[in-house]
């Protein structure tokens, strides 16, 4: 029987992930995470999926690790345990644990016979600030942060395990990802972050003038995309997946306003010398290759989310 193990199945991409992967998928799912919130889980309970098990445990610790890949078919690695921010205060982080832990990921998947690995990198931070309007995968990487440092290490990685132990992977250079479920209480995403300050009626901060854009996609299309394509005998080891437009941060207030008739107040702050002015992901290479294409506008997202967080209150 093929099994599938979602390591960092308690992330917010992940509960999608499985949730979708438990009505197509014909044999075993493993959600493996730390689970420490997983009884107030606002999706729903993996326990009510018959097909998919639960698996505690650190994904920094090789025996945790080994137990949950066990007999495993494909391994979708979506764990990280920093994010942009973390890594800029302290780049050494990412190297001890998401590139550590990663190559120990990449040698146990090659000992126990993984067929393919799935790895979801940074549509974003990955590439840099780069002199075009849309992103191919054909360009060279020139991350900035350390937090995109590491998801390019990682990549390099994985094409070392495949020309010296066979692994077969593919990359999902992600674009940036939002929808119902995500945590709007946490530090990552403009669009959860800003929700949070609509809900709250606290000022919302815009670094510059708003103008900066970033290639969004809502979650269920980003689901689409993946489990559509990942078993498939691809063409290329990477894909960027996003929305394939670029959306400003000033057009995410405006929809969010649409959504939910607040108007909030603003604080402008200068840009950061990090931060990349416009990223937007040429999604054509995966189209044209898979035909699945991401169906939900930003307006559309933005107030599927907001009615979704707000049913919660």
């Amino acid at each position: 029987m093929n099994k599938i193990v979602v390591l960092g199945g308690n992330g917010f991409i992940g509960k999608n992930l499985i949730t979708s992967l438990s009505k197509t998928f014909e044999g075993k799912i493993v959600a493996f995470d730390k689970f420490s919130d997983y009884k107030t889980s606002t999706l729903k309970p993996f326990h009510e999926l018959n097909n998919v098990t639960v698996i505690s445990g650190n994904f920094l610790n090789r025996d945790d690790l080994a137990n949950a890949l066990a007999g495993a078919t494909y391994v979708f690695h979506l764990v990280s345990s920093t994010n942009p921010a973390i890594s800029a205060n302290d780049p050494f982080i990412d190297i001890d644990t998401n590139v550590r832990g990663s190559i120990e990921l990449f040698e146990l998947c090659a000992e126990q016979g993984v067929k393919k690995l799935i790895f979801l990198s940074s549509g974003g931070t990955i590439y840099g600030d780069v002199e075009t309007d849309i992103i191919s995968e054909t360009i060279v990487p020139s991350p900035r942060s350390p937090y995109g440092i590491g998801k390019l290490t990682i990549e390099n990685y994985l094409r070392y395990f495949k020309f010296t132990h066979g692994l077969d992977y593919i990359v999902y250079r992600v674009a940036n990802p939002y929808g119902p479920g995500q945590n709007i209480q946490g530090t990552q995403g403009v669009i959860p972050i800003f929700i949070n300050k609509f809900i709250n009626n606290d000022p919302i901060t815009i670094f510059g003038d708003g103008s900066m854009s970033r290639d969004y996609i809502y979650i269920d299309d980003l689901i689409r995309m993946i489990t559509g394509s990942f078993a498939s005998d691809a063409k290329y080891d990477v894909y960027n997946l996003g929305s394939g437009v670029g959306e400003s941060v000033n057009q995410i207030v405006d929809a969010i306003e649409k959504s939910s008739g607040i108007i909030p107040k603003k604080k402008y702050l200068d840009k950061p010398l990090v931060f990349v002015d416009k990223s937007v992901l040429d999604i054509s290479r995966f189209l044209n290759e898979f035909n699945i294409n991401p169906e939900i506008s930003l307006d559309e997202g933005i107030g599927k989310t907001w009615k979704y967080v707000k049913s919660l209150q």
